[in-house]
């Protein structure tokens, strides 16, 4: 093929530019850059199980630096030849292929001379290759649904973030490099074949195949690259601005793809206006990928797992809550993060810092009803995000340096990458206003269209300065550089001043706190006096020297104060005791989303002693005057109530909490379900599960019992478990782990057993299965902890210390969940039988979280049961106490 020399000028003046030399271990040297890949795959054999394909792969290359290797990824494919020569002559470059460690991914070949950057200027390298589709969801692998009579039907398709386009083709598989892509697939006649830009040709062969050519794609990363080729149907709509939207799907749910194709195209029409920009595409399909499990951004061809595409009329509130979340995310991606994208991934958060913003403001728009904005913040990325924060070893959203390590890689996408940066945008436009961030937001997407970015780039796309404060850029990288968040200490000195303290929140003992962290904290209030003037945009700055200050705020003596009420600010805020006293007599009248953050603020502090325990159960008793599902949903997580609950091991507490429960059934029998309401429910189904199996007598309004509610969960087998341990779909693991919670304490054997054949047949890579327990542990420690510390116990050291950073963060949940000394024996075992592959101080770290747990539990517990009995919670919803529990005070 001639090259272009104008659009090689082009590229290799963008390259230099915007491609920095990299240096880091694990990366691409970038002496040679490519500008534009040439890719022709043949999958024809999948209605016939041959899962093997054929590929070859045209690379024209800038050489940017005088060298003699090219250096590129890949990952299992067989090459079968490899060619280089000149662009502007044809000149073939005699070279050789280099033995390359494997673990690197790296493909080296050596040239017989030195590639001169003037001379030579671009080569074209090609590579031909074999490959099969394997099953592991990564790279280009096969999945399968059921078709007409079940038979199965084989679906190929395709994952590639963050660096598993590699194992699909040779490629420079890093997402700094951005080239265009040309796409050519040879398929069966029959099969819908997609790619990441319209159909430029078709050609048919006379063997029952078709030859389909995709226009040329825009500069875009590998991962994006992302092809189709299925048994599918299609539905489509035109978007104002003239994108042809579509939902792709099997056959068989073609008539349940209407509310997610006007989802689509309504929330991409959403995103254009706000933002300005176009989508850079003609078109934007959505495809329904089955057993997917979540979704990924592939610019044009978006994939899904079918949860979020396939929708029938009567779907519950909360799938279509949820398909319109994914969809809006994923649209947004579109821009932030394809059309503007990171240079390395220590910067992945701003990709998916904007979609995590834009999934709800796009949402709360489109669909109010379904996603109320204020209360979706707090509850899907707020609380989360600071619970994720708060861990010792939590990352800053901005990582550097990070090398090429593709298990540190994949642990950033975490909840701090995703929602943590989400509210930290939040926070930015609430700080400076709509107007201003929206300019910003243009101003950086115009400025860097089909670019990649690093934070700076974003940081001076805000351009106002604060009045009375610190620059965008300061506040950015307050919140951005390091990793936690502050506390803010309240104390009221008289009618109108205050004084606020920040230090940074920590789980850890006194004896390590970090006295040095400080931000820009924008502190909003509410009083009595300020009339709601304060509750969004700041009345001052906390600045990072300011570790005290005294301010005068509109309030009078008899006013409350509330700081941060809606959630704004990325802190909690712990009160003086006259401050949680006041607050707790008016609870019941606060806005919902601002009972949600004082609830959580107050849980959250009690648990580390900075707030005691007897406001949180004032918090409940105020709450059951007046439940609302927001604050109750909450209140009743299982960092806050669960915490509670577990280690009281009081009936008359679980008589309150089983009554606080039947109020979310009441209110969903007597209201319209709101998102909220429906969430609410299905937490109170998995309470009521909880309260009946350890109370062996919790009691409904209806009067059901703990054994009925066993007998709605009948055992699960080790095969069952197996699959749900296995499957990529989030939904799935989640009512896995219902399932596990329900079961009777001593039924761990099928659990212990499906872990132990995951581990043994490495049906999961370790690291994976690892990030499974993390989340199965999450869910319910009090049920669930025993048996994965003793399966953790039976792995093999060498094993662990595979992922040992993930192996850390694992432990350092599991430790802050240790409620007695048996736990803890046990853990200290497991952490000694690992220590080699866990950090130095770890071993220290964890002996002091567990014994100051479980030195808390044994001087608190009595106090806090002593209170439940004297303030007669039991009694609250009717109940009468049980004599025998009132004398014993607890089991």
């Amino acid at each position: 093929m001639v090259c272009r020399v104008v659009l090689v000028m082009r590229w290799l003046v963008l390259c230099l530019v915007v491609v920095p030399v990299v240096t880091a271990d694990g990366r691409l040297p970038n002496d040679t850059l490519p500008l534009h890949y040439d890719l022709h795959l043949e999958v024809t054999g999948l209605g016939l199980n041959d899962y093997s394909y054929r590929g070859n792969v045209s690379i024209r290359i800038a050489i940017v630096r005088d060298t003699d290797q090219i250096v590129l990824h890949n990952l299992g494919n067989t090459l079968r030849s490899i060619r280089v020569r000149r662009c502007r002559d044809g000149v073939p470059i005699p070279h050789q292929l280099l033995e390359t460690d494997e673990a690197s991914e790296q493909l080296r070949i050596r040239t017989d001379r030195v590639l001169d950057r003037v001379h030579d200027q671009t080569i074209q390298l090609v590579i031909e290759f074999n490959n099969t589709l394997g099953e592991d969801h990564m790279g280009f692998y096969r999945t399968q649904y059921r078709g007409h009579k079940r038979v199965p039907m084989v679906v190929a398709t395709t994952h590639f973030q963050p660096s598993y386009a590699r194992m699909a083709f040779p490629c420079f598989d890093e997402p700094g490099l951005k080239s265009t892509f040309q796409i050519t697939i040879v398929s069966n006649a029959s099969y819908l074949v997609a790619s990441n830009t319209p159909i430029e040709t078709i050609s048919w062969l006379l063997d029952g195949y078709k030859v389909v050519r995709f226009e040329r794609t825009p500069p875009m990363q590998t991962y994006l690259v992302s092809f189709l080729v299925a048994n599918f149907t299609s539905v489509h709509a035109m978007s104002p601005s003239g994108v042809k939207v579509g939902v792709l799907a099997p056959p068989k749910d073609e008539k349940m793809l209407q509310y997610s194709l006007q989802a689509a195209t309504t929330l991409l029409t959403s995103l254009e206006q706000y933002t300005g920009q176009k989508l850079g595409l003609k078109k934007l399909d959505h495809a329904a990928i089955p057993a997917f499990g979540n979704a990924m951004e592939n610019w044009g061809l978006v994939s899904y797992d079918e949860q979020f595409l396939v929708l029938s009329a009567n779907a519950h509130r909360l799938q279509r809550s949820q398909a319109v979340l994914t969809i809006a995310h994923e649209t947004a991606h579109q821009l932030f993060g394809n059309r503007v994208g990171p240079a390395w991934w220590s910067y992945l958060w701003l990709s998916e810092g904007f979609a995590t913003y834009f999934e709800i403001l796009l949402g709360s728009e489109a669909y109010p009803e379904l996603l109320p904005l204020e209360e979706s913040f707090a509850v899907r990325h707020m609380r989360p995000a600071l619970l994720a924060d708060a861990y010792e070893g939590a990352h800053p959203l901005t990582v550097e340096p990070l090398a090429a390590d593709s298990v540190r890689i994949e642990m950033l996408f975490d909840t701090i990458t995703y929602s943590k940066a989400g509210c930290i945008l939040r926070m930015i436009n609430c700080s400076i206003g709509e107007r201003e961030f929206k300019r910003g937001v243009r101003r950086y997407l115009e400025t860097y269209r089909d670019g990649i970015v690093s934070p700076d780039d974003l940081y001076g796309s805000f351009r106002q300065e604060l009045p009375e404060g610190p620059t965008v850029e300061q506040i950015f990288r307050s919140w951005t550089d390091k990793p936690g968040y502050p506390v803010v200490a309240v104390e009221r000195l008289n009618s109108s001043h205050a004084r606020f303290r920040q230090q940074r929140y920590q789980q850890e003992e006194e004896a390590t706190r970090d006295t040095v962290s400080r931000w820009y904290i924008p502190i909003t209030y509410y009083t009595n006096s300020s009339a709601g003037k304060f509750e969004y945009r700041p009345a001052f700055w906390m600045s990072e020297s300011d570790q005290e200050l005294v301010v005068q705020l509109e309030m009078d003596w008899q006013d409350v104060l509330i700081v941060n009420p809606r959630q704004i600010g990325f802190y909690r805020v712990e009160y003086d005791d006259r401050g949680w006293n006041s607050i707790v007599d008016i609870l019941s009248l606060l806005p919902p989303v601002v009972q949600a953050k004082l609830v959580d603020d107050a849980f959250v502090l009690a648990r580390v002693g900075q707030v005691g325990y007897e406001i949180c159960l004032e918090i409940l008793q105020e709450l059951a005057a007046n439940p609302n599902p927001v604050p109750w949903l909450i209140a009743m997580a299982e960092e806050n109530v669960g915490f509670l609950q577990r280690v009281l091991q009081s009936d008359q507490f679980d008589r309150f909490v089983a009554g606080f429960v039947g109020e979310m059934f009441g209110l969903a029998e007597t209201f319209t379900r709101s998102l909220f309401q429906s969430q609410a429910l299905e937490r109170a189904f998995d309470w009521w599960a909880r309260l009946g199996d350890s109370t062996g007598r919790g009691e409904s309004k209806s009067g059901s019992s703990g054994n009925s509610q066993r007998s709605a969960c009948p055992p699960l087998s080790v095969e069952k478990i197996v699959e749900g341990l296995l499957s990529p779909d989030e939904a799935v693991r989640d009512r896995l782990f219902a399932r596990l919670k329900c079961q009777p304490r001593q039924a761990n054997g099928p659990l212990l057993l499906a872990l132990e054949r995951v581990s043994e047949s490495k049906l999961l890579p370790f690291g994976k299965l690892l990030a499974v327990l993390e989340s199965m542990i999450k869910s319910y420690p009090g049920h669930l902890l025993h048996p994965i510390v003793r399966f953790l116990g039976t792995v093999d050291p060498v094993e662990m210390g595979r992922d040992g950073q993930r192996l850390q963060q694992l432990l350092n949940i599991i430790i802050h969940e240790v409620t007695d000394p048996g736990e803890a024996a046990e853990v200290q075992k497991l952490i000694v039988k690992n220590a080699s592959v866990l950090g130095v101080n770890f071993p220290a770290h964890a002996n002091t979280v567990m014994t100051s747990t479980i030195s808390w539990r044994m001087k608190q517990v009595p106090k806090l049961r002593e209170f439940v009995a004297e303030s007669r919670m039991a009694s609250y919803y009717g109940k009468q106490d049980d004599p025998a529990v009132v004398r014993e005070g607890g089991r």
